[in-house]
C-alpha cells in the first residue's frame, strides 16, 4: 500500500516536467518592436482606423474578439484603463493604455460620433484577419492578429513586467499559460546563467 503514493508522487513529477517542457518549448510566432513600428507606419499611410485598431491590440495585448467589441463606455480615459468586457470564456478585465493612444481613441470616437454603446471599431473579425495580413505583407512579414498579442506579451516580459501582473493584463486564466513568455526574458536567463560557477 506505501508504493501506491510513491508511483503516484512520481507520476506527477513526470507529468509536470513534461508540461513544462512543451510550456517551455512552445515559442510563439512574434514581432521584434522594430517590426512593429513598421507595420504601424504601413498602417498609418493606408487608414487611420486601421492604424489605430493596430496600435491598440499592440498596446494592450487584446485578442480580436476584444477589440471589435470595445465602445467608448469601456474606455476610461481619465483613469487610462479599458474594460475588456467581451473577454474569452465570458471573464472581464481591466487593461491600462497609454496617454498618446487614448488621445487618439478619443478623438476618432468624437469624430465618428460614435455611440457609447456602439463598438469604437465597426470591424468584422476576418476583417482584421485581412488587414493584419495586408500589412504584414506590406512589410514583409507572415503575421495573423494573435502576432501582436504574442508580441506585447515578449516586449512586456523584456522590459521586466512580472508574470502576474502580465497574466492580468492578458487574460490568462494560469500563470502557467503566461510563463511561455519567460524564455524571452533574455537579461534575466543571463543574469542566472552568470551566477552559475563552471
Amino acid at each position: 500500500m506505501a508504493l501506491a503514493p510513491k508511483r503516484s508522487a512520481e507520476w506527477q513529477y513526470l507529468l509536470n516536467k513534461t508540461l513544462l517542457l512543451f510550456t517551455v518549448t512552445k515559442i510563439p510566432d512574434y514581432l521584434e518592436k522594430e517590426q512593429v513600428d513598421e507595420l504601424l507606419q504601413a498602417a498609418k499611410t493606408c487608414s487611420e482606423r486601421d492604424y489605430l485598431l493596430l496600435r491598440f491590440m499592440w498596446r494592450t495585448g487584446v485578442r480580436v474578439s476584444e477589440v471589435i467589441n470595445v465602445t467608448p463606455s469601456d474606455i476610461e480615459f481619465k483613469n487610462g484603463v479599458v474594460n475588456i468586457r467581451k473577454a474569452k470564456g465570458g471573464r472581464q478585465r481591466r487593461v491600462p493604455l497609454d496617454e498618446d493612444t487614448l488621445k487618439m481613441l478619443s478623438d476618432y470616437v468624437l469624430a465618428l460620433n460614435t455611440p457609447e454603446d456602439q463598438p469604437v471599431f465597426a470591424i468584422k473579425r476576418t476583417q482584421v484577419f485581412n488587414l493584419v495580413k495586408k500589412y504584414g505583407s506590406m512589410v514583409g512579414v507572415k503575421i495573423h492578429p494573435h502576432t501582436l498579442r504574442h508580441s506585447f506579451a515578449i516586449h512586456l516580459v523584456r522590459q521586466g513586467t512580472d508574470l502576474r501582473r502580465l497574466q492580468l493584463m492578458l487574460g490568462h486564466t494560469s500563470l502557467s499559460i503566461t510563463q511561455v513568455y519567460l524564455q524571452f526574458n533574455d537579461n534575466d536567463l543571463r543574469e542566472a546563467y552568470e551566477k552559475v560557477a563552471f
